[in-house]
C-alpha cells in the first residue's frame, strides 16, 4: 500500500467513490481510497436505486440533476454498464395542498433547469394504464430519471477514478486519523500507514465511528428502511411480452410510499410511522452485508394504499422484504463540506438518497477541495449548519422524524417538531405569555409572530396567505410607527480582541472597521469569488476590541471562519459568547475577563 497521497478518500460507498472519481477528474491523480470490505458494502448494496429530481433546496436540486446526467454519460467513457432505466418519475397529487406544494417546486426546477410537467388525472392514465386514478387531482412528472443499479453505477465510476490514476484499497480498515505537527494527516490502517495532505469521510453508516477519531460528533445516525419486492405480476408480464415500456416510477405522497417496477415484479417503498433509528451506538463488528429482519405490520397501511391505487398489487406475491440502514441527518439532508476546526478535513455523510446525491456531492466537494469554493451555493447541506445542540439522543430523535416525513406536505415555513423545545432565552416564558408562536433555528425557540388576544397561538401552514398574515402586519406597522424590543440572545455573538484585532478584521470583512467607541458597522466577509459568506454587525469597543453579532443559525459556520483565519502569533484572542449574552452589555467583570492585555 502506497504511504503518501495528497489526498485518502474514507469509504467505499456510492459516495466515497464518487468523491474519489471527481478528484481525479480534476487532476488530482494522486488520490487514494481505503474500503474497509468491498466496495457497495454498506447501505449503497440494498437500495433501491432511485433517482428523485425532486428537492426544495436549491443545493440539493443542483446536486441531484448532475447526478442524473452524469449516469447518463458514465457507461460511454467507462465502458462498465450502469443499468439506468430512464422511466420517468409521477409524483401523484389528491389535494389541493399537494399540487400548491409541486407549484412551489416549479419555481425550484426552472432556476436550476429541471425539466418537468404539471398533468391532470387522464394523462396520468395514459403514463400509468395500470393506476387507478380515483380521487388524483393531478401531477407532477419529471420524464428524465428514473432508476439505476447501485453497485453498477459505483463500479463505473471507480473504473473512471483508476482510468484517471486513482487507487482503491480493498479491506483496508482505517483504525485511527492522527493530524501531525506540519498539519498532514496519518491514517492508520490494518494494511499500514498514509500520510495525506486532505482526508474526505465517506463512511455512511460509520460516521459518528469515523468522526470521533478526529473528536467530532456528527448529527448523523441510520434509520432502517424497508421496501417489499414482489414475484412477477401478470399485467407486467403481458405488458413486456407486448413491447410496452416500463412504466415510471410513481410515488403517492400523500399515502408516503413509491412504486417501480422490477423484473415483471413490484418493488414497494414506504415510509412509515415508527422505523426506528438503528446504530445509535455505532456499527457492531458483527454487521456486515447484512440486514435487519422485515417488519410487514409497520408497513401494511402502505400495501393497503397501494393496493387501492394500484389493484395489480393485491395479487402480488412477497418475494423478499429488504430492511437496511439508511443514514440521516436531523433536517434529512446531507452534509457536504469541510469539517469544523480541522485543517483539510472534509465530510460527505448523511446521504438518505445516496445514490442520487452521490454524483453531485462528488462533483461539488471536488471542487471545493480543489478550487477552494463549491461552485452552487452549498449552504444548505454544509456540515457546519449543525451545532453542538445536536446531540445523539437529539440526533436520534429528529432523523426518525426525518424519515417519517419525506413525503409530508413541506411548506415553506414548516415547523418540526421533535426534540423541542431544547434551547430557550432567559425570556422565552414571558414571550409565550404574550401570545408568541415559536419556530426553531439552531436549537433556539424563537417567536415568529404574536397571536393577539382571542387568536390562537398556532401556526396554520399554506402555501397562499396563512392565518399570521394579518397580525405580522400588525406587528410590522406597530415597529414602524413605535418601537420594538428583540431577544438576540440566539444570535450567534463573538468577542475579538488583541493587539491584531484590527489587522486581523480588516482583512476578513470587506466594509471599513468602526473607528469610534461604541460605533457599529454591518460588514460582510466575502468568499474569493466575490460572493457573500458571512454577515457580521461590528462594534468597537476600545482599542484592539470588537464585538461580532452574526446568523443565529450560522454560529459554528461563522465561529469556524473566524478561527481557521486567525493569525498563528498569538495577537489576537476570538471567543465565542453566544450563550453568555443575550445582547450587548459590557460590564465590568466582561471587561476584565475579555480586555485585551
Amino acid at each position: 500500500m502506497k504511504t503518501q497521497a495528497r489526498v485518502v478518500v474514507i469509504g467505499g460507498g456510492v459516495v466515497g467513490v464518487s468523491t474519489l472519481y471527481h478528484l481525479t477528474n480534476k487532476g488530482w491523480s494522486d488520490a487514494v481510497l481505503l474500503e474497509r470490505t468491498e466496495l457497495t458494502a454498506g447501505s449503497t448494496w440494498h437500495a433501491a436505486g432511485l433517482l428523485p429530481l425532486f428537492n426544495m433546496s436549491y443545493a440539493v436540486g443542483q446536486i441531484h440533476k448532475y447526478s442524473v446526467d452524469l449516469y447518463k454519460r458514465l457507461q460511454a467513457e467507462t465502458g462498465q454498464d450502469v443499468s439506468f432505466h430512464v422511466t420517468g418519475n409521477l409524483r401523484l397529487a389528491t389535494n389541493r395542498e399537494r399540487m400548491d406544494e409541486y407549484l412551489k417546486y416549479c419555481g425550484t426546477a426552472n432556476t436550476i433547469g429541471v425539466p418537468f410537467e404539471i398533468i391532470t388525472p387522464a394523462e396520468v392514465k395514459e403514463l400509468w394504464p395500470l393506476a387507478d386514478i380515483d380521487g388524483l387531482v393531478g401531477a407532477l412528472y419529471h420524464p428524465d430519471d428514473g432508476h439505476i443499479a447501485p453497485v453498477d453505477v459505483t463500479n463505473a465510476m471507480a473504473a473512471g477514478a483508476r482510468n484517471n490514476g486513482g487507487t482503491i484499497y480493498r479491506h483496508t480498515e482505517v483504525l485511527a486519523i492522527e493530524q501531525k505537527s506540519n498539519g498532514e494527516w496519518l491514517i492508520k490502517t490494518n494494511k499500514g500507514d498514509i500520510t495525506a495532505e486532505h482526508v474526505v469521510s465517506c463512511t455512511g453508516n460509520y460516521a459518528r465511528q469515523t468522526l470521533s477519531m478526529v473528536g467530532l460528533d456528527i448529527p448523523v445516525i441510520p434509520v432502517e428502511h424497508q421496501y417489499i419486492v414482489t414475484d412477477e405480476v401478470p399485467e407486467l408480464v403481458e405488458r413486456k411480452k407486448a413491447g410496452l415500456p416500463e412504466m415510471a416510477v410513481l410515488r403517492e405522497s400523500d399515502a408516503s410510499y413509491y412504486l417501480r417496477e422490477e423484473r415483471q415484479g413490484y418493488i414497494l417503498g414506504p415510509y412509515e410511522k415508527g422505523a426506528p433509528a438503528c446504530f445509535v451506538d455505532g456499527v457492531p463488528e458483527t454487521f456486515g452485508q447484512d440486514l435487519f429482519p422485515g417488519d410487514l405490520e409497520r408497513l401494511l397501511p402502505h400495501v393497503e394504499a397501494c393496493i387501492k391505487r394500484v389493484p395489480s398489487f393485491e395479487t402480488a406475491g412477497i418475494k423478499d422484504i429488504v430492511n437496511g440502514p439508511i443514514a440521516y441527518t436531523p433536517d434529512g439532508s446531507p452534509m457536504i463540506g469541510p469539517a469544523w476546526g480541522l485543517k483539510n478535513f472534509w465530510i460527505n455523510e448523511g446521504h438518505s438518497f445516496g445514490v442520487t446525491a452521490a454524483g453531485g456531492s462528488g462533483w461539488q466537494l471536488a471542487e471545493w477541495i480543489v478550487e477552494g469554493e463549491p461552485g452552487i451555493d452549498m449552504m444548505d447541506v454544509d456540515p457546519r449548519r449543525f451545532g453542538a445542540y445536536a446531540t445523539k439522543p437529539y440526533t436520534k430523535i429528529k432523523n426518525e422524524e426525518c424519515y417519517e416525513h419525506v413525503f409530508v406536505i413541506h411548506y415553506p415555513d414548516e415547523e418540526r417538531p421533535a426534540g423541542r423545545p431544547l434551547r430557550q432565552s432567559p425570556c422565552h416564558d414571558r414571550l409565550a405569555a404574550r401570545g408568541a408562536v415559536f419556530g426553531q433555528r439552531y436549537g433556539w425557540e424563537r417567536p415568529n409572530w404574536f397571536a393577539p388576544e382571542g387568536v390562537e397561538p398556532k401556526d396554520q401552514w399554506s402555501f397562499r396567505r396563512s392565518n399570521y398574515f394579518e397580525h405580522v402586519g400588525a406587528e410590522a406597522r406597530n415597529l414602524r410607527q413605535n418601537a420594538g424590543l428583540i431577544d438576540i440572545t440566539s444570535f450567534s455573538k463573538f468577542l475579538v480582541t488583541g493587539p491584531g484585532a484590527e489587522a486581523y478584521l480588516n482583512r476578513l470583512v470587506c466594509r471599513k472597521l468602526p473607528i469610534a467607541n461604541g460605533r457599529i458597522h454591518l460588514s460582510h466577509a466575502l468568499n474569493s469569488r466575490g460572493g457573500i459568506r458571512s454577515e457580521f454587525t461590528i462594534m468597537k469597543d476600545g482599542p484592539g476590541a470588537y464585538y461580532l453579532v452574526s446568523s443565529g443559525a450560522a454560529e459554528r459556520f461563522d465561529y469556524d471562519y473566524l478561527y481557521i483565519n486567525l493569525p498563528d502569533d498569538g495577537s489576537v484572542r476570538l471567543d465565542n459568547v453566544t450563550t453568555s449574552m443575550g445582547f450587548w452589555c459590557w460590564q465590568d467583570q466582561m471587561r476584565e475577563k475579555y480586555s485585551p492585555r
